[in-house]
């Protein structure tokens, strides 16, 4: 991996092969998802109603048709409140309004079970009591946001290749090659694009603790936008960004607010019907978390859903975004230097609809230019503080601790990793040059990991094992900067430790007394410029709850390792 993109900007990210030869004995291609339906389809959905297919009902023999409605349950992410049972109305026809969303069971063929269940798409709360409906003036379009977890572009390139090719060549857009991530893992770097914040789970620009706290006071997007009459939608496949280990949100964080199951097309349609703007925000995370390819198995059905949407002429209207919050830090591919670059560049997609381009042509060039420029996820939020403007690529406005950039306005090709702030060993921007393992320097370096994680395993040294290094491989990379002399050095190193055979990659900054003096010096500036980058399973669920930050690093005594 040698070609790297233009010399003429501070950040020459690399070119990646998604096929690269280092990587081919690690991709793989699973049979997709084939669902077959266990039941005839006795109901169906059509905006907020459910209605009874009276036909196959009638086919069917279905009897003791009864449903329950269900709402979230005030105070928590993971509870659910149900009303009783009764029987399925004599019309035909059941209203989803002021709820969550409803829970249908009966009988059909004398002996068979049927159940289903069906969201709400309507906001739960009627908001015009609270104040007024305000529509905001100016060209508003809608926002459908597609979050997948732990997917890098070259992953979707060889794992979704349906849904990248739809994407490219029939609806159209940007695919943003120099996207990259600004730190480890989902938390921090989805709530830049929702807050434009810094925020990991121990360190935060916010005064609230999300690990112990409740987070509907933080300042999201989508609270702009409900604010200038968008109707908003948050739909995670489960409870994972906010409510990882967390308590999450107290009350309903949006107009619709969904769990397990997603109803977003049938969302925008209603929207259009009321010729109400929306915004959307999806996140799915099973399938692609743990193992890169696995994602594949939703690609059939990821194209076919893009391709009803899209021949629906519900993205008109509607920009479009299909997003990653980092590549996949577990995978076997991450154990080479391909797998390392993915892990920090993930996926972004953005489709503005015709309109948008038509009324404000400067956001073309703009996207075109910014396409190969460092581009992060700080970038997005001020994309969508556009939106809640009405300024498209207004390079005047105020930008939120001047750390993003409209990807409608051109990023500067001066920008480097300092100006975004992520730190040296999320970057992307270095040229590296290969050490010895048995180089000094690398052994300095690998001992001052060794020494930080132990460090850091101090306040829980009663529940968790000491690392110790066990000298299987490095990655044995020099980095250079071009802002400091031969005296400083930034090396990073990949060792494998006992216990749990734990793999972990850190840059360390290492300091010679002069060019000709061998006395090194290496230090690396806290736990967060350390990566764990293999699975630790439960092996840490003794601090989950405590030490949340710490769980890369700790093996419990009781693991019995």
């Amino acid at each position: 991996m040698t070609e790297f993109y233009t010399p003429k900007q501070a950040c020459r990210f690399p070119v990646l092969n998604p096929f690269d030869p280092s990587i081919l004995k690690f991709i793989q291609h699973p049979p997709p998802l084939k669902c077959s339906r266990l039941q005839p389809e006795l109901t169906y959905a059509k905006k907020n109603k459910v209605y009874l297919e009276e036909t196959l009902a009638f086919k069917h023999e279905l009897t003791k048709l009864q449903y329950q409605y269900f709402r979230r349950a005030n105070g928590s992410d993971s509870s659910i409140f149900y009303n009783p049972w009764k029987s399925f109305p004599s019309s035909g026809e059941l209203s989803l309004s002021h709820w969550s969303g409803v829970v249908l069971k009966g009988t059909y063929n004398k002996t068979f079970s049927y159940s289903n269940i069906y969201a709400s798409i309507e906001p739960l709360y009627d908001r015009s009591k609270d104040k007024e409906d305000v529509q905001a003036e100016g060209y508003r379009p809608n926002v459908v946001i597609i979050g997948i977890d732990s997917v890098s572009r070259s992953n979707v390139i060889r794992n979704l290749p349906l849904t990248y090719k739809y994407l490219t060549q029939e609806i159209g857009g940007w695919d943003m090659r120099g996207y990259v991530k600004i730190d480890d893992n989902t938390f921090p770097n989805m709530v830049a694009v929702l807050t434009g914040h810094k925020a990991t789970v121990q360190k935060s620009e916010f005064k609230l603790k999300p690990q112990f706290e409740f987070v509907d006071e933080w300042p999201f997007i989508w609270k702009n936008l409900s604010n200038i009459g968008y109707t908003t939608m948050l739909a995670e496949e489960q409870p994972g960004i906010f409510s990882y280990k967390a308590p999450g949100f107290k009350k309903q964080p949006t107009d619709v607010y969904l769990r397990s199951y997603e109803s977003i097309e049938r969302f925008m349609e209603n929207q259009n019907s009321l010729n109400k703007p929306y915004f959307v925000f999806s996140f799915l995370w099973k399938l692609s978390h743990d193992i890169t390819y696995e994602i594949e198995k939703l690609d059939e059905i990821l194209v076919t859903w893009l391709e009803k949407i899209h021949k629906k002429e519900l993205l008109k209207n509607t920009l479009l975004f299909i997003t990653s919050d980092h590549g996949n830090r577990f995978d076997k591919i991450r154990s080479t230097l391909i797998g390392r670059y993915e892990e920090r560049m993930p996926f972004l997609f953005m489709r503005p609809p015709e309109e948008m381009l038509n009324r404000f042509p400067t956001i073309e060039n703009a996207l075109t230019t910014n396409l190969y420029r460092m581009s992060c996820h700080y970038d997005f939020y001020e994309t969508l503080i556009d939106i809640v403007k009405g300024e498209y690529g207004n390079v005047k406005r105020p930008r939120f601790k001047d750390r993003g950039y409209s990807l409608f306005s051109e990023i500067p090709s001066t920008r480097t990793c300092k100006d975004v702030q992520i730190e040296e060993h999320f970057c992307v921007c270095q040229e590296e040059t290969s050490l010895s393992i048995n180089d000094p320097l690398v052994q300095r370096s690998a001992k001052a990991i060794l020494e930080q994680i132990n460090e850091s395993l101090n306040p829980v040294n009663e529940r968790c094992l000491s690392v110790q290094n066990n000298n299987r491989y490095h990655y044995a990379q020099l980095l250079t900067d071009k802002n400091v002399t031969n005296i400083i050095s930034f090396v990073r190193v990949t060792l494998q430790t006992t216990p749990n055979n734990g793999v972990f990659e850190g840059v360390v900054q290492v300091t010679q007394a002069s060019s000709t003096n061998s006395k090194i010096i290496a230090a690396i500036t806290g736990y967060d410029n350390i990566s764990r980058i293999n699975t630790y399973g439960k092996a840490a669920n003794c601090i989950s709850l405590t030490h949340r930050y710490l769980e890369k690093f700790c093996t419990c005594r009781e693991a019995g390792f």
